[in-house]
């Protein structure tokens, strides 16, 4: 397959080489383009997260909802504090989290091949919903220690819930998100209430323990986070899964070295971090007066970082727009960057590492249904996945 540039992957050249500080008058916010721009602006600590401080009519106001659902929810995620809360929550939550990923690794491949399993004897299947979309729900499942019963009910709860990033809402999409957000949020109160009660070997016990111990985390910080995590782990991970794959079936060149040293998928999936980040975009906000590529920028303006563009900067990358599972070169910043590096990168890449590898190692014959057909991208606004993935055994 050729590894020509999208239409917007042109425009974002043309962003970067003409205007790498772009001002969006329709977002209210600049578009950064290169990857050392980003690189700046992510690690820099003194801006700001926090929607609430952007100037008004800046589209980021309409990401952090104005009715969440429980009194303080609206402030608890780590995804809008700025430091020093920031720092004091996502510390004993990313120390638990990242205690559970590396005890999963078994865990993680036991799922992965009852899917594999789940397949077998099939001449065709879907490799994003077939495959992809259960695995991390199910992973995410067994770290919060939810019921398998309910699995399916809360990947639709996500599905829901994630029309928050919608940038024109209609009113049922709003009542659909709602009702999903105030689900999940019951049931994660419930199961804080009985972790308390009966600890299990979950993320949520050890949370709840953790702040009987002292950290300094509330009910609500807990809440809103493990949400976060379920919502942010579910849909992105599938999609990096699922376009891992497709990256593979229409790069036979890439896929033989993969064939020949396995090895090499902990590469592919930073190649397709790189190339298809599931997340578009992320943003500060400019908590002083700034001067970017010669463009001011006031204090309050929001600064966005394009991630797809960042990451094929050819400043940084040689034959950027190209898939090369063996590139040597400076980092992606596919989970962003900077102090709001994305939390569960680790469990991601773990997932996808795992499914990836096992799926070719499964079906070394695997091969595209519609092999002439256009990438089915799904409609979901600054998220990036294919909606399905039809393929042959």
């Amino acid at each position: 397959m050729s590894d020509t540039p999208t239409e917007r992957d042109r425009m974002f050249d043309a962003l970067r080489a003409s205007a790498p500080a772009y001002r969006d008058e329709a977002s209210a916010s600049f578009i950064l383009t290169r990857l050392d721009d980003a690189r700046a602006l992510l690690a820099d600590r003194t801006l700001w997260r926090d929607a609430d401080k952007a100037e008004p009519g800046a589209l980021v106001h309409r990401f952090k909802p104005a009715d969440m659902n429980r009194p303080g929810d609206r402030d608890s995620g780590i995804g809008w504090m700025d430091d020093p809360d920031h720092a004091r929550v996502r510390g004993p939550i990313a120390l638990a989290f990242n205690r559970r990923v590396a005890a999963m690794r078994g865990e993680v491949r036991a799922i992965v091949e009852a899917q594999l399993d789940a397949l077998a004897g099939r001449a065709a299947f879907d490799v994003a919903t077939d495959f992809a979309a259960p695995i991390p729900i199910l992973t995410i499942g067994r770290l919060l220690g939810v019921d398998t019963g309910d699995l399916d009910q809360f990947r639709a709860w996500s599905e829901a819930a994630i029309g928050v990033f919608s940038p024109d809402p209609t009113p049922e999409q709003r009542a659909r998100t709602k009702a999903a957000s105030e689900a999940i949020s019951d049931y994660l109160d419930a199961a804080m209430a009985e972790r308390r009660r009966a600890p299990k070997p979950d993320l949520i016990s050890d949370l709840v323990a953790a702040q009987a111990d002292g950290a300094p985390l509330s009910d609500s910080e807990i809440r809103v986070n493990v949400m976060s995590l379920l919502l942010g782990g579910n849909l992105t991970s599938a999609d990096l899964i699922t376009s891992a794959a497709w990256l593979l079936l229409t790069h036979p060149a890439e896929r033989a070295r993969l064939a020949a040293d396995p090895g090499l998928i902990a590469a592919a999936i930073e190649e397709t971090l790189r190339l298809e980040p599931p997340t578009e975009g992320t943003q500060r906000i400019a908590s002083r007066e700034l001067a970017i590529r010669g463009c001011p920028v006031h204090a309050g303006q929001v600064v966005a970082v394009s991630i797809r563009a960042a990451n094929r900067d050819p400043a940084a990358f040689a034959d950027p727009h190209r898939f090369d599972i063996t590139r040597r070169c400076g980092p992606h910043i596919g989970f962003g960057g900077g102090a709001h590096l994305c939390i569960g990168a680790p469990l991601a890449r773990l997932e996808a590492q795992t499914a990836v590898g096992a799926l070719f190692d499964r079906f070394p014959d695997l091969r595209l249904a519609e092999p002439d057909a256009p990438p089915a991208w799904a409609d979901r606004p600054f998220f990036r996945g294919l909606s399905r993935l039809p393929a042959l055994v």
